[in-house]
């Protein structure tokens, strides 16, 4: 049976409150949605938008318990404030469950 989704991975959005930081050269950017195999992250205001291809590598810090993780990928494309990033290095599928569990468990999964 073929996979019924267009993702090739699992992508978690989080809601505002819940949102992870990517600390990735000087920047700090919101974590938009996640997957093992990339990021889409919120480009702050100040700060200039990478160019696609650029390699962009940093620290993914977690709320639910100050975890971190060091992630590195390529810029896939910028559509205005919003960056997208395929994963080289990071994320593995326990990360993904944990936080999707976090998310559950402290009701940010409910439609606000």
């Amino acid at each position: 049976m073929a996979w019924p989704h267009d993702r090739e991975h699992y992508r978690i959005q989080y809601p505002a409150a819940a949102r992870p930081r990517l600390v990735a050269n000087g920047v700090s950017y919101e974590v938009l949605d996640l997957s093992e195999g990339g990021l889409r992250v919120l480009l702050p205001s100040d700060a200039p938008a990478p160019p696609p291809d650029a390699e962009l590598g940093g620290v993914l810090r977690f709320r639910r318990d100050d975890e971190i993780v060091v992630v590195r990928g390529r810029v896939l494309r910028t559509d205005g404030r919003e960056v997208a990033i395929r994963l080289e290095i990071g994320l593995g599928f326990r990360v993904v469950l944990d936080e999707q569990r976090y998310l559950l468990e402290n009701d940010f999964g409910r439609t606000r």
